[in-house]
């Protein structure tokens, strides 16, 4: 029993990790009152859990800001970018489907391209940068080559992702209970299981 409670047993790994995942949550929580501080958060947050799925994580909290502070420029400027192509793609698909015929379908065929450059960028870009230093064009560009060279991985994150969302509102009793867990270790659980295909991906770089 005693060597079950000792401080480097495997039982309480888990319970430290646990715990980090709850205060990495709650920092990324915070930092995302404001929207534009969103990529800022993403980035930081994937820092952090790119570090603790090698157990390389020391204090969390201390992590994280610092994580966020030195990224918070070329990361929010990023995210000011996806939201405003978010917004063109989906006014472009809207208006797609005031069209008719053939021309209607092409255009879908463009749409759904679009929103899989868009997704496979918007899953790299930001733990890219928590991972590398480069210019935010290079960025954007490495995030989109290394997604689609390591098309398993980016297929099995956007899996996770989707599967998290469609939990989430399956339905309004089961809402209500994803929601609690979102607030409580949600976003930070999700990045954490992702950041496992992520160090894989990264590491080959």
């Amino acid at each position: 029993m005693r060597g079950m409670f000792d401080i480097d047993s495997p039982l309480m790994n888990v319970l430290n990790k646990a715990m980090n995942i709850v205060i990495l949550n709650l920092c990324f929580i915070i930092s995302c009152t404001s929207v534009i501080t969103i990529g800022a958060a993403i980035t930081a947050m994937y820092s952090v859990n790119l570090k603790m799925v090698r157990d390389e994580e020391t204090y969390v909290f201390s992590l994280y800001w610092k994580a966020f502070r030195r990224n918070f420029i070329q990361s929010t400027m990023c995210w000011l970018l996806a939201v405003a192509a978010g917004l063109i793609v989906g006014i472009d698909f809207w208006f797609t489907g005031s069209m008719e015929g053939a021309v209607k379908n092409i255009f879908y065929v463009i749409m759904f391209v679009s929103m899989v450059v868009y997704s496979v960028i918007m899953i790299y870009v930001f733990p890219y940068m928590a991972r590398f230093e480069d210019k935010l064009g290079t960025c954007i560009k490495n995030a989109l080559v290394i997604g689609g060279a390591n098309a398993g991985y980016t297929f099995a994150i956007m899996l996770i992702i989707l599967a998290s969302v469609a939990i989430t509102f399956y339905n309004p009793h089961v809402m209500l209970r994803a929601l609690f867990v979102w607030l409580i270790c949600g976003f930070s659980l999700v990045s954490f299981i992702n950041s496992f295909f992520l160090r894989k991906v990264f590491d080959k770089y």
